[in-house]
């Protein structure tokens, strides 16, 4: 079993968890989840008890590079890292990036996915998709650029995908329970994905890249002002890459009374003496099981 953590300069690798057991001989008895976003990739494997084998994550800034370049970048990963190209006996990928709109039920056409986005995406090629999510009545449709696509489909030509919005939505709205209203931030590195319910009936829902911390305090604001919700009565419940040590976590608290970690699923088991992440920023990998 191996932990570890590697930075280099603006890339990192995370690596929390790769337990020496996990090999060719056991992978078709173990799931694997990723998280394919367009500058990071995070994996879990873990076997059918939910014992969980592997656990790390890499991030690239996309400062100085293009979209060729990031591309590289995560190619590179999933090609050099054993663990990816182990036989699994089932293998969830959720895509993850910011081209995406909630569409009621009573108006969506799934034959007309472009139209959604006419007015929302520069021009480029991509693949329009769609995640139906019955419990708010409503389908996630998404455009996926193709660079995105190619790589999921290489890498992972038999997995069952979907956006990771979808698995965060559904986690969200069981949170949110009978609150009045409910704040949910999951960050990704500098991307960040913000849902406002009442009780659990979604009102908004907004994808978003931060260069900075103020930046992430000005979305954030601006979804309780949107609503009229007191940042001195409605606490921000949190999850993904932030610690209450760090500079988001300060500069949210300044103007936010109460930030609530979010908890995390319960159907994943890291061992005692693994020194690992807490809970809350697996939130977004651990919620793939649902998909």
């Amino acid at each position: 079993m191996a932990v570890g953590h590697f930075r280099r300069g603006m890339d990192t690798h995370t690596l929390e968890l790769k337990d020496t057991r996990l090999s060719a001989d056991i992978a078709p008895q173990c799931t694997l989840q990723v998280i394919l976003g367009q500058e990071s990739i995070s994996m879990l494997a873990a076997d059918t008890p939910g014992e969980v084998l592997a656990l790390q994550s890499w991030s690239f800034s996309d400062t100085g590079r293009s979209a060729d370049e990031l591309g590289w970048d995560l190619r590179r990963v999933l090609r050099d890292e054993p663990l990816f190209a182990l036989p699994y006996g089932r293998v969830i990928c959720a895509l993850e990036h910011h081209q995406t709109t909630l569409v009621p039920r009573r108006l969506f056409q799934h034959g007309a996915l472009a139209n959604y986005f006419k007015l929302l995406l520069p021009p480029g090629e991509y693949t329009y998709t769609y995640d139906e999510l019955s419990e708010l009545d409503a389908y996630l449709v998404y455009a996926s650029n193709a660079a995105q696509i190619k790589l999921l489909y290489e890498f992972f030509p038999h997995a069952r995908h979907r956006h990771l919005a979808a698995s965060l939505l559904r986690y969200w709205r069981q949170a949110a329970g009978d609150q009045e209203h409910r704040m949910f931030l999951n960050l990704r590195h500098q991307s960040a994905q913000l849902a406002v319910f009442e009780r659990q009936n979604l009102l908004f829902y907004n994808a978003f890249s931060f260069p900075s911390a103020s930046d992430l305090l000005y979305f954030v604001l601006l979804a309780y002002e949107q609503f009229r919700l007191r940042p001195a009565d409605i606490p921000l419940v949190v999850s993904g890459t932030i610690l209450s040590d760090s500079e988001l976590y300060r500069v949210l608290y300044r103007f936010i009374r109460e930030i609530q970690f979010a908890p995390a699923p319960t159907h994943f088991k890291i061992a005692d003496d693994t020194q690992v992440l807490p809970g809350h920023c697996h939130v977004d990998l651990f919620c793939l099981k649902n998909l």
